[in-house]
């Protein structure tokens, strides 16, 4: 009786053998490629940094070079340059403009979106920061008449 039993249940441990070997393979499989799904991240993220990288050196041979080249509006000796909120400050004789550089499909930031509005909406004033001899002072200063 424990003949037939077994030999009833051979067919089932067998398929349970090819199920496990076919689960471990499908397992190894998994696993590799995993890796190399790891590796793939790994080198577009490298690449991606190298590119931002080479467009972030890039915009700032831009924002260094732009006042010098030509099709630049304005006299390159009267602009200053910054760096940050905005790239620099265009001085002209009736005018003063504040100059943001992009290159490329580069956007303005948040924080220069601000200064932009800021600027736009005419919340611009002009300051005296004095140092004597009696101490220090700030003079906020209206026009002139």
């Amino acid at each position: 009786m424990n003949e037939v039993v077994i030999g009833h249940l051979i067919p089932y441990i067998i398929g349970i053998i090819i199920l496990g070997g076919f689960l471990i393979a499908v397992g190894i499989r998994n696993t590799r490629l995993e890796r190399e799904h790891k590796e793939l991240q790994d080198k577009y993220a490298k690449e991606l940094h190298h590119r931002k990288s080479s467009e972030v050196r890039l915009g700032k041979i831009g924002e260094n070079l732009a006042p010098f080249v030509e099709g630049w509006p304005w006299d390159p000796n009267s602009f200053r340059f910054l760096g940050n909120p905005v790239d620099g400050i265009q001085f002209n004789e009736d005018e003063i403009i504040f100059v943001e550089i992009k290159t490329g499909k580069a956007r303005l930031s948040k924080s220069q979106k601000n200064f932009r509005d800021i600027v736009n909406s005419g919340k611009v004033s002009f300051a005296t920061f004095k140092i004597t001899e009696d101490g220090i002072k700030l003079v906020r200063e209206k026009e002139s008449t």
